[in-house]
């Protein structure tokens, strides 16, 4: 069995545990042993990172080395998390100087970076080293007669020199919904517009008027339901949505992992799909009850 080290940044913890039961479970069946990393710090977010890089690159090199020092590659399930990650790896390993001054840091901890370790976002993991053949063999409730729209988010096509998915034409969750049953909806006003999940802590109300952009459109493209592979999208578009928009407009997100699950045979609450504020019987596909 495959061996990756999972950060679980700070969507996986408190109240939202159960995102990481949900990811750990579908990875085992899918022959991939998730490793939590312990004393693993926050990212820092984009907060942190606009006012003192040097700080940011100190917290996720210790991240990175810890996993470096298990002998790991890294998993990371967060658009955000994986973001400022690969840009202190980028920043890291192109500067020397930078790194030499950080390990200083780091060595007080008994850790170095190296730069060893690579950094994997959840969804390029599935496509490439899990693969959609062996997914396609996992799956045993297919989501027929599921309409979803694909939601990828912005931190996963910014910057260029880390992004995983091109930025103008992002692929790969619609080749997962498919295999997994279901009929993807690319194309939908609002597609590209920010979740407003940082913008809320600044200004609520600028953020309460992206979250209802995807949703709004992925509805008049004759979705009934949102994916997407970050817990803070999916966060913004449940909590923040719900908050927005009338109950005959609002559209039911699901967290990538969530939906992956349910699709592998899991029941809803395993699955994580109970734990939602727009509750998922607002679509017209029958899902058996939780047990």
């Amino acid at each position: 069995m495959k061996k990756i080290g999972f950060y679980q940044g700070c969507c996986f913890q408190g109240p939202d545990a159960h995102m990481f039961d949900t990811l750990k479970k579908v990875f085992s069946d899918l022959g991939v042993e998730l490793k939590l990393l312990e004393k693993t710090t926050c990212c820092g977010g984009n907060t942190i990172d606009e006012a003192n890089k040097y700080l940011v690159y100190s917290i996720n090199a210790r991240n990175i080395a810890i996993a470096e020092k298990e002998g790991l590659d890294l998993l990371v399930s967060c658009n955000t998390c994986y973001m400022v990650l690969a840009k202190t790896k980028h920043a890291l390993d192109n500067d020397p100087r930078l790194r030499d001054e950080i390990n200083k840091l780091l060595a007080e901890e008994g850790l170095e970076y190296k730069g060893t370790a690579k950094i994997w976002h959840l969804l390029p993991y599935l496509l490439e080293e899990v693969g959609i053949e062996k997914i396609k063999k996992k799956v045993k409730r297919p989501l027929s007669g599921w309409k979803i729209a694909t939601y990828y988010g912005c931190h996963i096509k910014y910057p260029k020199e880390v992004a995983v998915v091109d930025s103008e034409d992002p692929k790969g969750l619609e080749e997962l919904i498919s295999a997994l049953g279901g009929e993807p909806i690319k194309d939908y006003e609002g597609k590209d517009v920010c979740c407003g999940y940082h913008a809320y802590y600044t200004n609520k109300e600028v953020s309460l008027k992206k979250v209802v952009k995807a949703p709004q459109g992925a509805k008049k493209a004759g979705a009934e339901v949102l994916v997407t592979p970050c817990p803070l999208c999916f966060k913004a578009q449940d909590i923040y949505q719900d908050m927005a928009q009338a109950d005959e407009q609002k559209v039911p997100s699901i967290y990538l992992p969530e939906i992956l699950a349910y699709a592998l045979g899991y029941d809803p609450k395993e699955a994580g799909l109970t734990y939602h504020i727009i509750p998922l019987s607002k679509i017209s596909v029958n899902i058996p009850p939780a047990g």
